[in-house]
């Protein structure tokens, strides 16, 4: 019994130890991107020919011909339609991905700086630690676990608020609708929490948002 106990608390601990050091590895890459960083989210499974992929492909290149950076999870569909936008001409933007072991997804072609890591909360950790706002495009469960964790997050006051865009009116409406008819009926959030995001199919003025320098755009109301 006692072996048993002593040798799973010796396995936890190398493996906290690798999380620990993936995570230092990990901040230094991030931490050398040029400020500000802009993170992109949504699905892998988008051809890049498809309507929101080209649009996260026009969003990213304003961003990075305004000398902001993109982060993404550094893969395909959504992330490779960003960072195929993100390839800066000139300027000090740049863009990076943060892969994760066992997705099967890989580099894409397009990002600038790209490293793995074994654990995926330590990825979804670098990509909303340091960034300054973020877009969320159109995606499935793990493009919603990312978006609630940036949410949960600022809601309680664990992370600076920062500008949260969801790009795509139609595909979003009924998540807004559930937040709105149910969660805000129920009390489970409230009429500040649900202005903690913005809905738009305005690139422009998503990246005016995104910027902090929409003053007279209102956010979500009910």
């Amino acid at each position: 019994m006692f072996w048993s106990h002593f040798k799973r608390s010796i396995t936890l601990f190398f493996q906290l130890f690798r999380v620990f050091i993936q995570m230092i590895y990990g901040a230094w890459h991030v931490s050398r991107l040029p400020s500000p960083l802009i993170s992109i989210f949504g699905s892998a499974r988008f051809e890049l020919e498809t309507f929101y992929a080209q649009q996260a492909h026009k969003l990213a290149k304003m961003f990075i011909e305004d000398d902001i950076s993109v982060l993404t999870g550094g893969g395909p569909g959504i992330m490779e339609a960003a960072s195929c936008g993100a390839v800066p001409t000139k300027g000090s933007g740049r863009s990076m991905g943060i892969g994760v072991t066992g997705l099967g997804e890989g580099r894409n072609p397009c990002v600038q700086d790209y490293f793995v890591l074994d654990y995926f909360f330590a990825r979804k950790w670098l990509l909303t630690h340091y960034s300054h706002a973020f877009i969320v495009f159109p995606g499935g469960f793990g493009t919603l676990d990312e978006l609630a964790e940036v949410l949960t997050l600022i809601q309680t006051q664990q992370m600076q608020r920062s500008p949260i865009i969801l790009i795509g009116t139609a595909y979003w409406q009924p998540f807004m609708n559930w937040v709105t008819d149910q969660a805000l009926v129920h009390g489970a959030v409230s009429q500040k929490d649900i202005e903690l995001f913005y809905i738009t199919d305005d690139l422009d003025k998503a990246f005016c948002i995104a910027q902090g320098a929409c003053e007279s755009h209102r956010p979500n109301t009910r």
